[in-house]
């Protein structure tokens, strides 16, 4: 009898041991998964229009349209290796999906630029004298030998009096980065963002 609870006992130990290295285990692979990341944009105008380019009136900046991988979260890089080959990275996301991103910043923009006395969104359900439509083509990360932040965008301002497209243009800007981090390559794609919207309220101010 003494032998047999022995080897009872022992067998309990035995699963003991093991299920406390299966824990410890499965806690080491816990701790190693990488967190996930999310960035906005903040791009800012170098100095306000004094007056406003678009006097007296309300410009609405619509919800910007884009396709496949490019309206969803996730941010997307290319390679020297492959540049027309766009991935995903797995832990590194924008704060809201794209379209709504860059209208949320282009509408920040043009207010501190003072471009109109009112800069709003559709969800503010009031009439607008203008209307700013756009489309993303491009807002990635470049891992070539030196990474570069890109962003590309067709803008347009339409008047919504007669439906005249005042302004329509393709921009595209890509500024490099101070070092090869997400973080610092994100930055080179808001000053490549920021670079557009400056673009652009210079075109709407030359008509």
């Amino acid at each position: 009898m003494y032998k047999s609870m022995k080897k009872t006992l022992s067998a309990m130990t035995i699963a003991v041991s093991l299920t406390s290295l299966v824990a410890l285990n499965a806690c080491a692979t816990a701790q190693s998964v990488p967190q996930d990341n999310f960035y906005r944009l903040a791009p800012q105008p170098e100095t306000s229009q004094q007056g406003g380019i678009l006097q007296d009136a309300t410009v609405e900046v619509a919800r910007f349209v884009a396709d496949g991988s490019v309206s969803n979260r996730p941010i997307l890089y290319s390679s020297d290796a492959n540049p027309n080959s766009v991935s995903e990275y797995h832990y590194h996301f924008w704060i809201e999906a794209p379209p709504t991103l860059i209208k949320d910043s282009l509408v920040s923009y043009l207010r501190a630029a003072g471009i109109a006395n009112r800069v709003v969104t559709p969800e503010m359900r009031v009439s607008s004298d203008y209307s700013v439509l756009g489309r993303i083509k491009r807002l990635e990360i470049y891992t070539g030998k030196k990474y570069t932040g890109v962003a590309s965008f067709e803008i347009g301002l339409r008047r919504n009096s007669d439906g005249e497209l005042l302004v329509l243009n393709e921009y595209e800007s890509k500024v490099e980065a101070n070092n090869n981090s997400v973080g610092s390559v994100i930055t080179a794609v808001e000053k490549a963002t920021e670079d557009i919207f400056a673009r652009f309220v210079h075109d709407i101010s030359a008509k």
